[in-house]
């Protein structure tokens, strides 16, 4: 460690946590501002600790988890992306809403469907908390998983409409990890939904890549099930 290195980390650590304090405060204000506006009952929990067993413990008495795309990653209080929604995640926390920095009003959504038990609860979750109903909503399907693609997305629609949602269908001959964001602005949704999770060789919950890569990249909120 060069001379002086330990307390020069030391300060920019503390640098860092303040920033973090001050945008925190500055966003508490604001989410009180908003509800007593919009004559929304709300009650704020001070919480210290690690941010993943707070938010676990406080999971079980609440319908939905909404959390930042990016939160305290742009202030280098955790440093890997994902890091956040990784542990939460496989510990079983769901759903959750991870919002971008931006506010973007929800009027359409993307389903990412593949047929798969978690898509399928992914998808399911979004219809029966019905926040956003009614609103388009596409179907997206993407090349790499199992059974016919045409059977899924009209499975998939039959379930939409049987919640009153409005569907259409999309099928992109790709991978989704790399090409899911690209068809979210192709379609012009507001919100992907998306089941968040695979299991290890060991059946840890692991986050899936294309997942990852959502939560890295993306402008617009994800809502995650698994």
């Amino acid at each position: 460690v060069p001379l002086g290195g330990a307390a020069a980390a030391h300060e920019l650590g503390e640098h860092r946590m303040q920033l973090a304090t001050e945008h925190i405060e500055a966003s508490i204000s604001e989410f009180e501002t908003t509800c007593k506006n919009e004559n929304i009952r709300c009650r704020v929990l001070r919480e210290t600790g690690d941010s993943a067993n707070r938010l676990l413990a406080d999971w079980r008495y609440h319908d939905l988890t909404i959390i930042g795309l990016r939160g305290l990653f742009e202030y280098g209080v955790l440093n890997n992306h994902g890091h956040l929604v990784l542990d939460v995640i496989g510990n079983g926390l769901r759903p959750l809403l991870a919002v971008a920095e931006e506010y973007r009003p929800i009027q359409r959504a993307m389903i990412a469907y593949d047929g798969s038990p978690i898509a399928a609860r992914a998808m399911k979750a979004f219809c029966m908390l019905d926040i956003w109903k009614p609103m388009p909503t596409t179907i997206a399907c993407f090349s790499g998983h199992e059974g016919d693609h045409v059977e899924l997305l009209a499975e998939a629609g039959s379930y939409l409409e049987a919640h009153d949602c409005e569907q259409t269908t999309l099928y992109l001959d790709k991978k989704p990890n790399k090409c899911i964001l690209d068809a979210l602005e192709t379609c012009n949704s507001d919100l992907l939904v998306l089941g968040a999770a695979k299991r290890s060789k060991l059946g840890r919950k692991l986050l899936g890549n294309t997942a990852r890569y959502a939560l890295e990249n993306s402008t617009r909120p994800i809502f995650l099930h698994h």
